[in-house]
């Protein structure tokens, strides 16, 4: 049986797209991967700037582009056979990107079943849960925020 996992990521502008962070939840929500990027990519948009950035943590999860695809390719390859949701196709390119180092990793990266989440119930369902959280709401667009979000609604429309 495939471990489900949850996928978001944050980009610097929609001309370039350089990831900024990335975050994967599994379906219980005992396990969470969270990086970013450091340094950061270059010219930001202004929504970056103003929403995205001030959310970032910094410190420990601010990591160059071979520690943290050596950081990802660990986490994916922890599970059997990943099969990974998310609800924008960018969020797959960049996940394959951020697995091989942002191109300093020339070995195997882990298997993976990209699954993108289309069902307008599940996408509903997402509104639904910032609505009912407005402190989840505030941290919105934060890639560890967003990927639980969309865990925890694909988990009460689909469920396990």
């Amino acid at each position: 049986m495939a471990d489900l996992l949850f996928l978001d990521t944050e980009w610097n502008n929609d001309a370039v797209r350089e990831l900024v962070s990335l975050a994967l939840v599994n379906a219980d929500a005992t396990q969470c991967f969270y990086a970013e990027r450091a340094p950061r990519p270059g010219a930001p948009s202004s929504f970056v700037s103003k929403v995205v950035y001030p959310l970032l943590d910094g410190g420990d999860a601010a990591l160059s582009d071979e520690n943290f695809g050596e950081q990802l390719r660990v986490f994916v390859a922890s599970f059997d056979h990943p099969r990974i949701h998310f609800d924008g196709a960018i969020d797959k390119r960049q996940l394959a990107r951020a697995l091989t180092g942002f191109g300093t990793w020339s070995g195997e990266v882990p298997a993976w079943e990209p699954m993108l989440v289309t069902r307008q119930d599940v996408l509903d369902e997402l509104e639904i849960y910032f609505g009912c959280r407005p402190e989840r709401a505030a941290r919105r667009h934060h890639a560890a925020v967003d990927a639980e979000a969309l865990r925890a609604a694909y988990i009460t429309i689909v469920g396990l």
